[in-house]
């Protein structure tokens, strides 16, 4: 028989439940027991009724199996459902930790998918939106399959009639769970994507508040997120509303067939039925008998129905993560390796160097022939129009794009994939727009690096020329600023971002767009404290102004056809 070809949202939900594999293994050793308990109640209890009324006898032998068979049926359930639910956090623990590894690794690429608003409601909302599928949908799969089994081959040798009804009614309640559940997962997806830009507008509405009061549109604004919002609630309602119709169709379904086998049973004890008037075909144990295990059967089913949409929502939100898992760097070839490791270095080791290094994607031409190299201590000022490919040499140098080709020397040695994370240590990189969190002056300076001490904090402030308008904080270091630095100008958090860079003690600094949105007084003071704070630093610097930095090393322009030095002056550490 030719196994079910599973879809890339069914592999990977199944790939991430190999990490549980023994885990719902016992889980499923535990249906087994809950499904011989069933039957055993239905046994214990059905003897003790059909002795009551016919005898008038109090069985306690069965009674003692009935009640032994129920609470053993209530510690399993109890055990499975917490052993189901440990699974399914670290599960999740699992994914949400290998995801922000990896989102840490893409960096500036990782935009590509989404805005971080949107990102980090994959990270959080749609990974929990797996928690109902492994602790629920995952064990519910084997029950719903091995107990109505189970209570078919015990009714079989008691009545065949009700064996039939079982196997003919329950084929419908899984088709119509699938037919409805199959609505549900496109209403799950589109539910996901409104909250992702619910989401991503609310974070820019954030962030961009005090420009939009200038502005005079906040109302515009609010206008745009409450619709947004409305969307997202239709599209939520809209997911309840099947969830409610797939839950009211099984138990219509199920009811139906539970009152089959109860007419059966009824008309059968009264004598009653057309093809055997005046004859009971089932006594009152076993009837009483079947109509305890008729509610079992169909119990499972109604069940995974209701946990069906649990599996719909967790397929969609596996679309989204794994969009993010499959964003990979890519890594050089051994082919690669060898042929770049045939590159020499003459005259003295530079501490960067940049040999035919070009990149090529799609057709287009993102960063033109480089040959270039970057001494200790240096500090280098790039300039060029847009589109040369000045943010393409930063992300390389990053390690965010390794798709180029040529090849990078750090200190003579190839600078391969897999030597990213201890290069990346010795870097210090303060882009167009520094990343803050909410919190703290201090916090935000410490972040990556761990907690640092008064006197090293006091120091780089105090390079950074921060130290004036530090100190007039009402709280100091401890002033909680938001993510878009409220209370601060443009210069004083450039200045903050150039203390962070101090403080991680990175000897290589690399920077974007340092003055971008600066007004030229300002604009100087940053560059003047740049000068100061990176001295005795190699340094490379990526901007669009055209004027001179006189205290650069080297001068480089960048055009589309590639770089070349524009004036150079030796280091002096004088």
């Amino acid at each position: 028989m030719r196994e079910r070809v599973k879809t890339p949202e069914q592999q990977f939900l199944s790939d991430l439940q190999q990490a549980e594999k023994k885990r719902f293994q016992t889980v499923k050793w535990l249906g087994v027991l809950i499904a011989l308990m069933i039957v055993a109640q239905a046994l214990g209890l059905a003897k003790v009724i059909s002795d009551l009324v016919l005898e008038g006898s109090f069985p306690l032998s069965a009674a003692l199996l009935a009640g032994g068979a129920f609470l053993l049926k209530v510690v399993v359930q109890f055990v499975r459902e917490q052993m189901c639910a440990s699974a399914s956090r670290n599960i999740r623990f699992s994914l949400r930790k290998r995801l922000i590894s990896h989102l840490t690794r893409l960096g500036p690429n990782r935009l590509k998918l989404d805005e971080d608003a949107g990102l980090s409601t994959r990270v959080y909302e749609q990974v929990d939106a797996l928690d109902d599928y492994y602790s629920r949908y995952v064990p519910q799969v084997f029950l719903v399959t091995f107990i109505p089994l189970t209570i078919m081959l015990a009714v079989l040798p008691v009545s065949w009639i009700a064996f039939f009804i079982f196997a003919f009614t329950a084929p419908l309640v899984v088709f119509f769970m699938i037919l409805v559940g199959h609505k549900a997962a496109s209403a799950n997806r589109k539910q996901f994507k409104v909250l992702s830009l619910l989401s991503n507008q609310f974070m820019d509405l954030n962030q961009g508040m005090a420009e939009l009061k200038r502005l005079g549109q906040t109302q515009s604004a609010r206008e745009r997120l409450s619709l947004t919002a409305s969307e997202y609630q239709k599209t939520t309602m809209g997911v309840l509303r099947l969830a409610f119709l797939s839950t009211g169709t099984l138990e219509l379904f199920s009811s139906v067939a539970i009152a089959m086998v109860a007419l059966y049973l009824g008309l059968g004890l009264l004598e009653q039925l057309p093809w055997q008037t005046g004859v009971s075909p089932v006594s009152l144990f076993a009837a009483f008998y079947l109509l305890l295990l008729a509610p079992e059967f169909y119990l499972p089913l109604r069940q995974l129905g209701n946990d069906y949409h649990a599996k719909q929502k967790a397929e969609a939100a596996a679309t989204d993560i794994q969009a993010i898992l499959d964003m990979a760097l890519s890594t050089f070839s051994e082919h690669e390796k060898e042929k770049f490791s045939e590159t020499t270095v003459h005259q003295s080791t530079p501490i960067i160097q940049f040999v035919d290094l070009h990149w090529q994607q799609d057709g287009r031409t993102r960063l033109a022939n480089i040959s270039v190299s970057i001494q200790q201590g240096e500090r280098v000022w790039l300039r060029g129009e847009s589109g040369a490919g000045k943010t393409s040499l930063m992300s390389i140098l990053l390690g965010f794009e390794q798709q180029y080709q040529g090849s990078i020397l750090i200190e003579g040695t190839l600078l391969y994939p897999e030597d990213i994370q201890a290069w990346r240590r010795r870097l210090a990189w303060i882009p167009q727009q520094p990343e803050w969190v909410q919190g703290t002056i201090r916090q935000n300076l410490e972040l990556g690096l761990g907690k640092c001490n008064d006197d090293d904090l006091r120091m780089a402030l105090m390079k950074a020329q921060c130290w004036d308008f530090v100190g007039q904080l009402r709280f100091g270091w401890d002033t909680p600023i938001s993510e878009a630095g409220t209370g601060l100008s443009g210069g004083q958090m450039q200045r903050l971002s150039i203390a962070r860079a101090l403080l991680s003690k990175a000897d290589i600094w690399l920077l974007d767009e340092p003055c971008s949105g600066l007004d030229l007084e300002t604009a100087e003071q940053v560059l003047n404290t740049l000068d100061e704070a990176s001295f005795g630093k190699t340094v490379l610097i990526i901007s669009h102004d055209t004027h001179p930095v006189v205290w650069a090393n080297q001068q480089w322009v960048m055009t589309k056809e590639g770089v070349h030095v524009a004036t150079q002056t030796p280091i002096s550490y004088v």
